[in-house]
């Protein structure tokens, strides 16, 4: 469960996520809220290129919009929708999104920080978070 500034209750992220949104008007226009419920995105075009790449910030997975610069959950259907510019520099298809190769190392290595310290992105190594963690006592 998370806490989404303007949504009353805690929520899970997912569907419930984009569910509570919709309801909110706290993001995006309508219609990027409609193409934001998982299932909706599943069935748009996806774009070309080379994937977008997932970053940790306060122990949530993120995404950056390349045409905006806004940012987006991520999601383990690995497809990036903004719902701030609906993903205008594509035509409104889909990005697909990377994970990184040592993706479970890297959680374990930031599951022993304070939430605060969560951070990751390329081109960090997991032998780069393992000497931060030693640096700031994490054990």
């Amino acid at each position: 469960m998370i806490y989404l500034p303007g949504v009353k209750n805690a929520v899970d992220t997912g569907d419930t996520y984009f569910y509570e949104v919709g309801k909110e008007n706290i993001s995006g226009s309508p219609p990027a809220r409609h193409k934001l419920i998982r299932d909706n995105l599943r069935k748009l075009p996806v774009a070309g290129g080379k994937p977008l790449e997932a970053r940790i910030e306060f122990a949530r997975y993120l995404v950056d919009c390349p045409n905006c610069n806004s940012a987006e959950f991520y999601f383990e259907d690995k497809l990036f929708f903004c719902s701030l510019c609906n993903n205008s520099s594509v035509g409104g298809k889909v990005y697909k999104v990377k994970t990184p190769k040592d993706r479970k190392k890297i959680e374990v290595i930031l599951g022993k920080r304070h939430i605060q310290n969560r951070h990751w992105r390329e081109p960090e190594t997991v032998e780069d978070l393992e000497k931060e963690n030693i640096s700031m006592e994490v054990m």
